[in-house]
Order: structure tokens, then sequence, then C-alpha cells
């Protein structure tokens, strides 16, 4: 068996990004107002297209018009321009002048073979893991039968089935693995009748046999904490939406970080919820500040967002009274304070776990692999030297 970990540059500045010379007051660029709603609209749409793509919703090849589409979705045709923009930069699609917009044709010749996606969601992280499977496997005329199980442990090994009987040569599963529904997802890969390669997975479930590409969460909070910490920031807080699969990966690059910084092996202020609100991100801010915390990390991008706005109503400053910096990567540059944010490779992970996928089919006796990619950390305006401090 073979563990592969393969990093990304720790941290990388966004674009628009400008230096600010020395003594120059420091000023927030606000976008024009409807700015961050019409960006939201457009990434929303872009999701849905890859959804339609990848559960091959358009089996011609072509795309609805733009017309069509913004009166399906309710959105203004300048919207869908942007959207369909984003997919032909992405390569998933292209214009065709005076006919319309067409799906990418694979370049390969058509294999003959089917690989089953199983994913929890269709509408938050995953669209861009499922875009990844689908333009590798398109690169080797191979297709995707996608089905989404809304994080029900029953629904998702039906689908496991169904995807066989389908005739499936291989899945790519995002199992949800529940606690209390343990009995319904095989501990050993063999118990399957096909090759699988887990996506998301493997980290969490000791010493497991299954072959799993997935992100090094507690590797990309270790660079997040390493970057609060070199900021002057030595009381730092974690605000968690609880999660059986990341959260605890989260936790323990936090612990390392501190550990190694000799601050303690945990967060000043640690607190969980399953959902949060408004009220609990302000009586989240009343706790943290009542410890003299400068530096939040927040899990996911819903809940730093709410967190600046609880910051807001008390008239503090981000990043100037408080830093925050969000993990997710998936709307952080849509707040209303771009985010700086700890980037899972969602897209890289797709690919690979086809590729992983594609090498045990081709020899099924090769050794498993087991792989972890190691996430960027996307520097944008939330993030300052702590209040006071000497860096």
């Amino acid at each position: 068996m073979t563990q592969t970990h393969r990093s990304e540059p720790e941290t990388l500045r966004s674009e628009g990004d400008t230096q600010r010379s020395e003594g120059e007051e420091k000023t927030s660029a606000r976008p024009p107002a409807g700015t961050a709603a019409r960006g939201h609209k457009t990434r929303r749409l872009a999701d849905e297209l890859r959804r339609g793509i990848a559960e091959l919703r358009w089996p011609s090849g072509k795309l609805p018009t733009e017309q069509e589409l913004a009166q399906d979705q309710q959105v203004s045709l300048n919207t869908v321009r942007r959207a369909v923009d984003l997919l032909v930069h992405e390569g998933l699609v292209y214009r065709k002048q005076g006919s319309g917009t067409y799906v990418s044709s694979p370049q390969a010749a058509e294999t003959g073979y089917a690989v089953g996606v199983v994913v929890p969601s269709l509408t938050y992280y995953y669209p861009r893991v499922i875009a990844g499977i689908e333009r590798e496997l398109a690169r080797h005329g191979s297709r995707m039968l996608l089905r989404c199980t809304d994080w029900d442990p029953a629904m998702e090994r039906g689908a496991v089935n169904e995807l066989i009987r389908a005739g499936s040569t291989g899945l790519i599963l995002v199992p949800a693995l529940s606690h209390d529904r343990a009995d319904l997802w095989p501990s050993d890969p063999d118990e399957l009748s096909v090759p699988s390669v887990l996506v998301e997975r493997g980290l969490t479930v000791p010493a497991t046999l299954h072959e799993f590409v997935c992100t090094h969460h507690a590797a990309g909070t270790l660079s997040a904490l390493r970057y609060l910490l070199s900021l002057g920031h030595t009381c730092v807080g974690y605000m968690e939406r609880s999660s059986p699969h990341t959260a605890p990966q989260i936790r323990s690059g936090l612990s390392t970080a501190l550990e190694q910084a000799g601050l303690g092996p945990d967060p000043v202020i640690t607190t969980s919820l399953a959902r949060w609100t408004p009220h609990d991100a302000d009586r989240f801010l009343e706790r943290i500040l009542d410890h003299g915390i400068t530096g939040v990390l927040c899990f996911a991008d819903r809940e730093a967002s709410l967190l600046v706005s609880a910051a807001r109503r008390r008239y503090l400053v981000v990043p100037d009274d408080l830093s925050v910096i969000s993990y997710d990567d998936e709307v952080a540059d849509l707040c209303e304070i771009p985010l700086t944010a700890v980037s899972p490779p969602k897209a890289e992970i797709g690919r690979r776990a086809a590729r992983v996928l594609a090498a045990r089919i081709a020899d099924p006796e090769a050794p498993r692999r087991q792989e972890a990619l190691v996430p960027r950390l996307v520097i944008r305006d939330s993030t300052g030297p702590a209040p006071g401090g000497a860096r």
C-alpha cells in the first residue's frame, strides 16, 4: 500500500490584491453595490450547469439557449452569459457562433465503460469534485453515472447496488459513514463486486484498505494557524460547524500549530454547533472578545460570514480589530469582506480519484493507493496584523 501526500503552495495572494507602500493609509476597497449578489447568482448557475453536464441532462451535447436558461433559472441574460463564460474557461463547454453552446467532446475514443459516482450533495462542495471527475473521465472516453444520496446511508447503499446492476465498471464514492448506520457500509473493499475509490474519506477511517483520494484538512489548518501566528495573533478561536469527517481533522491541525508555537494544545475558545445563527455568532463574538482573541478560524464559509456580520454590528473592523480565516472557500470571495480561506483542491481531488480508479481497472493486482492533498491558503482582505502587536 502506498500513501502519498501532495502539497500545494501554502499561501496565495488572490487576484486583484495590490501592494501598499510603507506608511500608506490602509483603505478597504468595496465592490459596487450588487456586485457580490451578481457574483453569487453567477456561481450558483455555473454549479447548476456543471451538475446538468455531469448528469447527462442534455444527451445531445447542446445546452439550452441563453434565453431558455435565463427563463428557466429566473436570472438575467448577463448572469447566464457570465456563468457560461466560466464553463468555457474551464473547458467544459464551447460556443459555436450562430449555433449555440455545446458540451466539450472527449478527445479519446469511447472506451465503452461507465463509472458510477455517488455523492451526498449536489449543492455545496461536491459540484467541483464532480466536475473534476467528469473532465478526467471524458479525457479517456469514459462516461459517468451520477447519484446523490442527500446524506442518507440507506439511500447510499441502494445507489451503489443500482449502479453496479447498471453495469458500472468501477465506483467513485463519498460515503456518509454514519456511526449509527455503519453496518450499511462494507469495511472491506473486496465486498464490492467492482473496484471502488473513496473521495474525501479515508484519513478518519483507521487503517482502511479502501483506496481513497482526500484533502489533508489538518495540514491545511496548520498553514492557516501558522499564518495567523505570523501576523502576531497569539490568542485564537475556532468557530466550528460540527461534522464527523472534516471537523476532527481541523481540530488536529489547530492543536498541532498551537503546540508548536508553545501556546498549548487547544485554541483559547472553541464552540461547535450543528447550525449557527446570527444570534449564535453574536454570543461567540462576546466570548472571544472577553478572552482577548484577535484571530479566528471558522469552519466553514457561512460561519465566517456570520462572524464578520456580528463584528460589524459591534462596530468592529475586520481585519483591523479581528482577523477571520474561513475553511472551505466555496463562497469566501463573495463575503462582504472577501475572506482569507483554506481552499481544498476539489476539482483536483475528483481528477485524481478518476485516475486512481482507472489504474485499478487496468491493473487489479497493483498496490492500493491512498492519496492526501494539502489545500492552499488563499489570502484576501479579512486578515491582518494583530491590533497593537508587533510582528
